[in-house]
C-alpha cells in the first residue's frame, strides 16, 4: 500500500510539472497577431538595435499592450514611445560610466491607412533627437513624425 501511494505521488508531481513547464512556455513566446484581415490595416515597429519603441496613443486613447491594434481604414494619429542611450559618457553631461537614457514620444498622423495594407512606423536617434516616419511595407515614405516632448517623465 505504501508503494502504491509513493508511485501516484510521483505520477502527480510529474504531472503537475510538465503542466507548469507547458504554461510557462505558452506565456513566454511570442504571439502573433493573427491573420491580416481585408478590413484593417497593420502597423510595425521599427527601430534601431539597442533603442526600443512602445505603442504609445491611438487617437488620443492609451494602447493596451507594446503594439498598436489592427486599424480602421481612414485617419489616424499614431504616438509611440521612443527610449534610446544617449551617445557619449554619461549621457547628459554627467561625469559616469553609467549609460544615461533619453525617452521621447513621437507621434505621426495620416489619413489614407487602407484596409488589408501593412504600414511601418520607423523611428530612429540621431544624435541627441527622435527622428520618425511612417512608410508603405514597400519602403515608400508616407508621412513625417514630430517629437511630442521629451524627458524622463516621458
Amino acid at each position: 500500500m505504501k508503494n502504491a501511494i509513493t508511485y501516484r505521488s510521483v505520477a502527480v508531481s510529474g504531472l503537475l510539472l510538465i503542466t507548469t513547464v507547458t504554461l510557462l512556455g505558452a506565456c513566454s513566446t511570442p504571439q502573433s497577431r493573427g491573420m491580416m484581415t481585408d478590413e484593417r490595416a497593420q502597423i510595425a515597429l521599427e527601430t534601431g538595435v539597442s533603442d526600443r519603441a512602445e505603442a504609445y496613443r491611438l487617437d488620443g486613447g492609451l494602447v493596451d499592450g507594446l503594439r498598436f491594434p489592427d486599424l480602421t481604414p481612414g485617419s489616424h494619429e499614431l504616438r509611440v514611445r521612443h527610449h534610446f542611450e544617449m551617445p557619449g559618457p554619461g549621457g547628459s553631461g554627467k561625469l559616469t560610466a553609467d549609460p544615461q537614457w533619453e525617452r521621447c514620444i513621437i507621434g505621426v498622423r495620416y489619413d489614407d491607412f487602407a484596409a488589408g495594407e501593412k504600414y511601418v512606423f520607423e523611428i530612429e536617434r540621431r544624435g541627441f533627437h527622435s527622428f520618425g516616419w511612417l512608410r508603405s511595407e514597400g519602403g515608400e515614405k508616407l508621412a513625417d513624425a514630430k517629437v511630442i516632448r521629451c524627458g524622463p517623465a516621458v
